[in-house]
């Protein structure tokens, strides 16, 4: 009677067990189904923010493109009249010289032929009489005599040349210091064509450069978004896979309030620091407890291990499900002593306190998550 009274109440137990259980499964797998569907609308939303940035990439890719033909054919353009300034004001400079040079032609036929007429002035008579007196005979003094009024009217010719020649030399120097003025001005605007098709450009490329930045970033987002999505995918199949196993044990229910994990004094609280080891300001997910090598590390509250094994930055690490949404994170750890799968009570060691992952010392690195986002682990102990 005793043994049969005995196996009804361990039925009885497990039962009841059991039907305790149910609520925290369903609502578990219904959190779990709640956060994916919230994680899938939000890759949605970051992979639209990805294809109106890959649409502005390309449209500032078009524009690039047409500035830096624009800037080309600017720059071929501005060598180009630069170079005709230069032609312009090397044939300014020759006409210059020329002009220079006839001047000075000029000034000399022109004391050359006042000085003759100086001679014939002052000289008058008395000169034609020395022509009369030097002359074979009087045909010979008027040969003699039209010669003298051949060299004038010479004279008088080439000063007249001179100065026509000098008159056009005037004239083309005119055109061609109007030439120089013109291409000055146009050389000056196309140098501030150019310098500002250069700064379009340069902050063209800027621009381009954040948006690839930023894609850069979106993209990031959705792996580490779908990343979460497969963990969650994982942890809810998981659930299914052990509701449907025979002797499953569901999550039991909270021990109520959660006990610290490791006797020590707390190092690093939960909040914003500078990284020990990044050097950047960044949200220090947990707290660590400064204790040494080998310390147990306690479970803080009764749940389920989802997981067991090297975790990345975080090393070797423990996460405990205690339902609700609610899990638990003991990284860094030297050994681990539960595995995926198995159900622990408040207070038993899951594992020992080491410095694996990014960790400066033998610390223990304990977090506390709800629905996956940390919250301050200090509002639960």
């Amino acid at each position: 009677m005793n043994t049969f009274l005995h196996r009804h109440k361990a039925v009885l137990s497990t039962l009841l067990l059991l039907l305790l259980a149910v609520p925290t499964l369903s609502q578990d797998s219904a959190s779990l189904r709640s956060q994916i569907r919230k994680n899938r609308k939000s890759i949605a939303a970051v992979k639209e923010k990805l294809k109106e940035a890959n649409r502005r990439e390309d449209e500032i890719a078009k524009k690039l493109r047409v500035t830096k033909r624009r800037k080309d054919e600017a720059e071929v353009s501005l060598a180009k009249t630069e170079s005709q300034l230069d032609e312009a004001q090397e044939k300014l400079r020759k006409l210059k010289m020329r002009i220079r040079q006839t001047s000075i032609r000029l000034l000399r036929a022109q004391r050359a032929l006042e000085s003759r007429l100086r001679e014939i002035y002052v000289e008058g008579e008395v000169s034609y009489l020395a022509v009369l007196l030097q002359s074979d005979d009087f045909t010979d003094f008027l040969n003699q005599a039209d010669y003298i009024k051949l060299i004038v009217k010479s004279d008088s010719q080439l000063i007249n040349s001179v100065k026509k020649n000098k008159s056009d030399l005037d004239v083309q120097r005119k055109s061609a210091r109007e030439t120089v003025i013109e291409l000055t001005k146009l050389t000056t605007q196309k140098r501030e064509t150019v310098g500002r098709l250069a700064r379009l450009k340069a902050a063209q490329e800027d621009l381009f450069h954040r948006l690839k930045v930023h894609q850069k970033k979106l993209s990031n987002r959705i792996d580490a978004l779908e990343e979460i999505s497969a963990k969650k995918e994982a942890q809810l199949r998981a659930y299914i896979q052990r509701s449907s196993v025979p002797g499953y044990v569901p999550i039991p229910r909270s021990a109520g309030k959660y006990i610290y994990p490791v006797n020590g004094p707390i190092t690093s609280y939960y909040g914003y620091r500078v990284h020990p080891i990044r050097g950047t300001t960044r949200l220090h997910t947990g707290l660590d407890f400064g204790v040494g090598y080998g310390v147990p590390i306690l479970a803080a509250d009764n749940g389920v291990v989802i997981h067991s094994g090297w975790y990345g930055g975080y090393g070797n690490t423990v996460i405990v499900d205690h339902g609700g949404g609610y899990t638990t994170l003991y990284a860094h750890a030297s050994s681990l002593h539960v595995r995926s799968g198995e159900t622990v009570r408040q207070g038993q060691m899951v594992s020992k306190v080491g410095s694996t992952g990014m960790s400066t010392g033998p610390h223990l690195h304990f977090e506390v998550r709800y629905h996956g986002n940390p919250i301050n682990p200090l509002s639960c102990l």
